[in-house]
């Protein structure tokens, strides 16, 4: 029981290292959130853009942009960033695919610094 006991505060430490943001790893975004307001249901695609910017001390690597939803596409350079440089990401949001209401999708960027995660929102209507 006392190992136990020892072992759930290191278990928590790490978790929290892990999940660290990646503005604490230098990298740093125009914004982290983005409102598409209300969104008509038809056969259109509309688009918002997150501007990222490599404050590390090497060079960074987006390795993948993972979407919440098949309704949410992202599309973004592979090549890696310098230090100093932007880059974007660019998200396409598929009116079409999506149900009525109120939507809030998760955006998760992996890099090799670290993970970070946006927000796109709105209403289908």
């Amino acid at each position: 029981m006392k190992r136990l006991l020892f072992l759930l505060p290191l278990l928590f430490l790490s978790f929290l290292a892990l999940a660290q943001d990646c503005n604490q790893n230098g990298i740093s975004f125009d914004k982290r959130e983005y409102d598409f307001g209300s969104v008509p249901r038809e056969n259109r695609d509309y688009t918002c853009t997150f501007v990222l910017e490599n404050k590390t001390d090497k060079p960074l690597v987006l390795l993948s942009v993972n979407t919440s939803c098949s309704c949410l596409k992202a599309r973004y350079s592979r090549r890696p960033l310098k230090v100093g440089e932007k880059s974007t990401i660019t998200m396409i949001l598929e009116a079409s695919k999506m149900e009525k209401g109120l939507f809030h999708r998760v955006v998760e960027v992996h890099t090799n610094a670290g993970v970070a995660r946006l927000v796109v929102r709105g209403m289908s209507k």
